[in-house]
């Protein structure tokens, strides 16, 4: 890519096809395709990340063998120092020249080399919001890295494909009756903040104005984009509440699931007041728990969530969808 006009023109085709009404792996592959029109790459792989398991998973991709595959979706994830980087600062895209000696890392010499790869780049995506759903990798046979430019062009799409790749968006849904499929409880959550009935549905006993959830759903629904989160009922359930821009508002709805993770209720009821930016004593009288027992918790969390502090577990666990995001005051 030489100049300003085919990068416009790149992410411009680009958007237009992450906004077609197909399923997403139909729109990667087409994504692949258009990239490899103005961008030099002799392989390619779109990994959209589930976080509700942890997981990642290739849904379009090309010329990379089977076992580089499966590194970039496991190992690649979690020891590669250049990939934590961009994760968790929500760096640029890196090359391997932008990374002191990284040629003699783990990834390098053992994986993408002996595959014929002696250059490539890895874009981190994100959603408007800044929750993590997936990555682009493109590697090349050849030494030398990609231009500054093309580079500045796949940070521009960032937020684009994130979208795409996002494994909580409706995908071509065909009315907001499909957003309520099988949920337990919904309501339409209008713009001037009041929750009320979708048509023909019956009201509910928890999805309620006065509802024990309404405070954390008023937080979440101040955010842009769909957002999730999980919750402790008190009779002990736990649901997950999706909320869904419409133009009338939000449609929400509640479907009872497990806590992610390997959480347990009590720990998804910690790390939500944790999020919240609540103390260990501040969480024991909440939640009628003695320090020791919160402490406990707080560090059982720490390990499922593989988080060395509070402040990323909040952050981690707002990102995902797992507990609503600190309420705001002002």
């Amino acid at each position: 890519m030489t100049n300003s006009h085919d990068t416009l023109a790149m992410i411009s085709d680009i958007a237009a096809i992450c906004t077609e009404p197909m399923p997403a792996d139909d729109l990667a592959t087409a994504v692949i395709e258009r990239l490899s029109g103005d961008i030099p790459f002799e392989a390619a792989a779109l990994s959209t990340y589930d976080p509700t398991n942890g997981v990642h998973s290739t849904i379009a991709g090309t010329e990379y063998p089977s076992e580089v595959v499966g590194y970039l979706n496991d190992g690649f994830t979690v020891d590669d120092p250049a990939f934590l980087a961009m994760r968790f600062r929500h760096s640029r895209p890196l090359r391997w020249c932008d990374i002191p000696r990284y040629s003699e890392t783990f990834s390098a010499r053992e994986v993408f080399q002996p595959s014929g790869f002696r250059e490539g780049v890895t874009t981190c995506l994100f959603t408007r919001d800044g929750r993590y759903t997936g990555s682009l990798h493109l590697s090349t046979t050849f030494a030398v890295p990609l231009s500054d430019t093309d580079v500045d062009c796949l940070a521009a799409m960032r937020p684009v494909l994130g979208t795409l790749l996002d494994s909580l968006r409706v995908v071509s849904a065909a009315a907001w009756t499909d957003l309520v499929d099988s949920a337990e409880e919904s309501a339409l959550l209008t713009k001037g903040k009041q929750l009320v009935p979708l048509p023909g549905l019956p009201c509910g006993t928890l999805l309620t104005q006065d509802g024990p959830v309404m405070r954390r759903i008023l937080v979440a629904a101040a955010l842009p984009g769909q957002r999730s989160l999980y919750w402790t009922a008190p009779d002990g359930r736990t649901f997950l509440i999706q909320l869904t821009p419409v133009s009338a508002g939000s449609v929400v709805t509640m479907r009872e699931r497990r806590p992610p993770r390997g959480l347990t209720n009590r720990e998804l009821e910690v790390l939500a007041l944790l999020t919240q930016g609540l103390s260990n004593s501040e969480i024991g009288a909440e939640l009628h728990l003695s320090h020791r027992t919160v402490a406990t918790h707080v560090e059982h969390i720490l390990e499922k969530l593989q988080c060395r502090s509070r402040v990323a577990a909040a952050g981690l666990a707002t990102a995902e969808g797992i507990v609503a995001p600190p309420a705001t005051t002002g």
